[in-house]
């Protein structure tokens, strides 16, 4: 046999591992099995404990409602149930409860671990009375935004305007034709706010301030009326008007007077 035919057909003996590197190979894969399985482990009990009672929303908050109750608030935000704090979306919970009811302007939700969600809620403000359905009367606020129904001694002056063109009484806001009504209604001053009785609109959009006197004032378009209301005030106080007179303030300081 050739040298070069021998080297082919020799295999060069292994080398056999020691006991001690076996030994060490063993522990290091026992260690490596023991150490997934706590993790995993772990994790499992991790992810129960954070859906399970011991992170619960138990305890939920309220503030800043006034026409409803926190009872109601609480059902509608979903979390009478006292769900996981994990899967509690304060984005979501905000929604539910902006959606559910009318006077409700905007809300936030904080959660506080491990187990309080707090509801803070925003009315919005009515500024004036309109008609609804079946002769009811309905409030509104600075928006157009029907809230619910008016009392029978409501105080807020009674909004009168050109609708669009068969827009129904149901609509969830009032037309654009009210919106000059509407700034007017929500910044009318405390100088004279509580005597104004009607606050009417014209096809124009031009607004007159009907007195309980009555007396009626004419402020024209809703433009510079900080001035239109120091006018205003000025004819209240220092002017003797009469039943029916007739007072045109939409040029600031250059009323006139006219009557019935």
């Amino acid at each position: 046999m050739s040298p070069a035919h021998a080297a082919r057909g020799v295999r060069a003996p292994r080398t056999p591992r020691a006991p001690r590197e076996r030994r060490h190979r063993r522990r290091w894969l026992v260690a490596s099995g023991i150490t997934v399985v706590l993790l995993l482990t772990l994790s499992a009990a991790g992810y129960a404990a954070l859906h399970s009672s011991l992170l619960a929303a138990t305890s939920v908050t309220v503030s800043g409602e006034r026409h409803e109750t926190a009872r109601q608030v609480v059902d509608a935000s979903g979390l009478a149930g006292a769900p996981s704090m994990l899967s509690v979306d304060p984005g979501l919970v905000a929604a539910r409860v902006d959606r559910t009811f009318p006077w409700v302007a905007s809300v936030s939700v904080t959660k506080h671990w491990p187990h309080t969600v707090s509801i803070a809620v925003t009315e919005r403000r009515a500024v004036a009375v309109v008609p609804g359905p079946h002769g009811s009367s309905v409030l509104v606020d600075v928006n157009g935004r029907r809230l619910g129904p008016a009392a029978a001694r409501e105080v807020l002056p009674r909004l009168e305007y050109a609708p669009s063109a068969g827009a129904p009484s149901t609509l969830a806001t009032l037309s654009a034709s009210a919106v000059p009504g509407l700034l007017v209604a929500a910044t009318l001053p405390p100088a004279f706010d509580s005597q104004v009785a009607v606050i009417q609109v014209n096809t124009s959009g031009w607004v007159t301030l009907h007195l309980t006197t009555p007396v009626s004032f004419v402020l024209g378009p809703a433009s510079d009326l900080g001035a239109k209301y120091e006018d205003v005030a000025a004819v209240i106080a220092r002017t003797t008007l009469h039943v029916g007179d007739v007072v045109d303030v939409s040029v600031p300081q250059a009323m006139t007077v006219t009557g019935p």
